[in-house]
């Protein structure tokens, strides 16, 4: 018997000791980051500046993107496409929405985000994240003029690692 309980023991002890640390995979562990966009004023060019009644649509997509169903805001985190190396979205501002909760009117720019993706292997509990280089983004002012006047990267041949720092700024 008291081999049998050793053993057991034995057993516990080693099946702890085998476990991998990344067998779950900490919320703390970076992912796959959004580009971050920072609205600023125009005329001086320092100011931040909000984009009132700011409306946000993905393309192929009716839904509006989480969290930009007509808010004002300095500031704009969308999520990049990891299967392609482009994405695109619909900005609207000073948006009105009709009684039944459908666009009237406002101001649509579209802007394209092309990149290029790397993908780089985190731990086997988290898999793969994506990290976008080259990113650039290009506005199209639609039919009704353009709000976004000019973009800015933050840097030449920029690279979406992390969510901590504005990626590019857009005037207006």
């Amino acid at each position: 018997m008291k081999n049998i309980k050793f053993l057991v023991l034995l057993l516990t002890i080693a099946s702890v000791l085998t476990c991998e640390r990344d067998d779950l995979c900490p919320e703390s562990t970076p992912t796959t980051q959004s580009l971050v966009i920072g609205f600023y004023n125009n005329a001086v060019q320092e100011s931040e500046k909000n984009v009132t009644g700011l409306y946000v649509i993905g393309q192929d997509n009716d839904d509006v993107l989480t969290g930009y169903d007509i808010v004002n805001t300095n500031e704009l985190v969308l999520p990049l496409r990891t299967d392609q190396d482009s994405t695109t979205y619909t900005l609207i501002s000073d948006t009105v929405l009709d009684d039944d909760g459908n666009y009237e009117s406002g101001n649509i720019d579209i802007i394209t985000i092309n990149y290029t993706r790397e993908d780089v292997y985190v731990s086997r509990a988290c898999g793969y994240k994506t990290i976008f280089n080259n990113v650039v983004v290009s506005v199209d002012e639609g039919t009704d003029g353009e709000w976004i006047l000019f973009t800015e990267a933050l840097n030449d041949n920029l690279t979406i690692e992390d969510e901590t720092t504005t990626h590019y700024f857009f005037y207006h």
